[in-house]
């Protein structure tokens, strides 16, 4: 403690000596005094060099990289698809219908890529309808199970009959059986 006093003492004396020279001398790092900040500390020359701290761009720079990774892997042969469609096929061709033939729902469609997403992906119409209609009939079901229920109950609340008025009966057990065994008594 005694040592690092005197060192202190010392550096402060030898800074006040040579009051002009500036910078972070080994005076100022033993003082408590606070280096002049007028001049930037320059090591190794060739001008200012600083260490900036700014936040990593690694994962921005990631994620620009896969997205362009995966845009260009899906885009590039969906153009190549859709250019060769529209080049070699071309659109559909209104045309009289023959005598007794039902078109498909996917042949009312103009443009091949569409009639291909609608045969692929979606249901036909009559389907659909159909679907709809069982929907509807096993609602139907349902309220007819509602009402039939509740007609049920007031007809049970009405005669008397229904678990609610039933008496439970005794026990076994309780029963005297003795008269029974000398019936000539």
């Amino acid at each position: 403690m005694v040592g690092m006093s005197v060192l202190r003492s010392a550096a402060a004396f030898a800074a006040r000596l040579s009051p002009l020279k500036s910078g972070n001398t080994a005076a100022n790092l033993l003082t408590r005094t606070v280096p002049r900040t007028d001049k930037v500390a320059v090591r190794w020359g060739h001008g200012k060099q600083m260490f900036v701290i700014k936040p990593s761009d690694y994962y921005d720079r990631r994620f620009l990289r896969l997205l362009q990774y995966y845009v260009l892997l899906t885009g590039i042969p969906m153009a190549v698809i859709v250019t060769f469609v529209n080049v070699f096929v071309g659109e559909a061709e209104l045309a009289e219908i023959p005598e007794g033939y039902e078109p498909e729902h996917w042949e009312y469609y103009k443009h091949p890529v569409t009639r291909w997403i609608s045969r692929t992906f979606y249901d036909s119409p009559v389907k659909d309808y159909e679907k709809m209609m069982a929907a509807i009939q096993i609602e139907k079901e349902k309220g007819d199970m509602r009402l039939t229920q509740l007609e049920v109950r007031r007809q049970m609340r009405q005669k008397g009959d229904g678990p609610w008025f039933q008496v439970e009966t005794l026990d076994k057990n309780l029963i005297d059986n003795s008269p029974k065994s000398t019936p000539d008594n």
